[in-house]
């Protein structure tokens, strides 16, 4: 199969890394000309990419036709407040899509839609796939067992996916609730934010338990809303990412979460993080979403008052604690 991978990040990277071993023609694009050449000529990613070469056999290019000619399957490896922008480049190259698999894990804050959602809007004709789960790039690449799911109305679509980029350790599973999989990742990266400012704050396993079981009854609120399967969140798209983010130190979400309870501002956070953290803009689209629905998600509205208010965060997490008592 001829994959494009747009994005030149570290999964992006990681993800046609895969699937070039895998035995698939892989092109990755990345937007910026002097990166891409620079990644052609030396096959270095850092800081996207340490400890790894890009393989000779895979193209890295700039100019967004020459990734999209004959590619069978378009792969959306981007951040989500970027994905409209980069759509409407791919509009207009006038090349004929034939498919999409949304790597994305976000909603948009202008318009609070998921990835899946912007691209029916500008690709109607197109159905799109969506993959998501825990899946730190990092462990991926080291070859760790891995397990996700990918996600598409049509159910025959995802099963020939399902076959196509399966690898070793790199295990998927199917589902046909897009929404549901696509919240469960969005959301999470703002609850990994919550348990990361725990850490930082010095508080044990109690409190980080006590945040992703609750955090999961969140994601279920604003799911029903939106019409997922509420299952959904107790699979690998919800449940599995929201743990393995709130774990892991390689996780950007949890690893901002954790600064910010040590005391740091989150404009000196920014200066140090090459990649984005998705949860920073999802905090805000999720505000949004519970004002829109008129929803109780306490976690996430709090992550939201200490970035984008400057409110402490023990005190916000104090908060959480004094809230009336009621039933599980």
């Amino acid at each position: 199969m001829n994959i494009a991978i747009l994005g030149c990040g570290n999964w992006g990277s990681v993800f046609g890394i895969i699937q070039n071993k895998n035995g698939h023609q892989v092109k990755i694009w990345e937007f910026d000309r002097n990166r891409a050449e620079y990644v052609m000529r030396t096959r270095d990613n850092k800081p996207f990419l340490i400890g790894y070469k890009i393989p000779d056999s895979i193209k890295v290019d700039w100019r967004l036709e020459n990734i999209l000619k004959d590619s069978e399957l378009i792969v959306l490896a981007i951040p989500c407040q970027t994905l409209r922008t980069v759509l409407k480049e791919v509009k207009k190259t006038k090349i004929k899509i034939k498919e999409f698999l949304s790597l994305i894990k976000g909603i948009e804050i202008k318009t609070l839609q998921l990835p899946s959602m912007l691209i029916q809007k500008e690709f109607p004709e197109i159905e799109c796939s969506v993959l998501s789960g825990p899946s730190i790039a990092n462990e991926v690449i080291r070859n760790e067992p891995t397990a996700v799911v990918i996600a598409s109305r049509d159910l025959k679509k995802a099963e020939r996916l399902q076959k196509e980029l399966c690898a070793e350790n790199f295990r998927i599973y199917l589902s046909n609730d897009i929404i549901g999989v696509e919240l469960g990742g969005a959301v999470k990266n703002v609850l990994a934010i919550a348990c990361g400012i725990s850490d930082g704050l010095g508080f044990g396993a109690n409190a980080k338990g006590a945040l992703i079981t609750r955090g999961i009854v969140e994601i279920q609120r604003l799911g029903t809303k939106m019409g997922a399967d509420p299952k959904t969140f107790y699979g690998l798209s919800g449940l599995g990412d929201l743990i393995t983010t709130s774990f892991s130190e390689e996780s950007r979400n949890h690893r901002l979460g954790r600064l910010i309870g040590e005391g740091k501002r989150l404009k000196e956070i920014k200066k140090d993080f090459v990649m984005v953290a998705e949860g920073v803009p999802t905090a805000r689209a999720l505000m949004n979403l519970i004002k829109k629905y008129d929803i109780e998600m306490p976690i996430s509205r709090a992550v939201f008052e200490i970035i984008y208010k400057n409110k402490s965060p023990l005190r916000e997490l104090k908060k959480l604690m004094a809230r009336p008592l009621r039933n599980e």
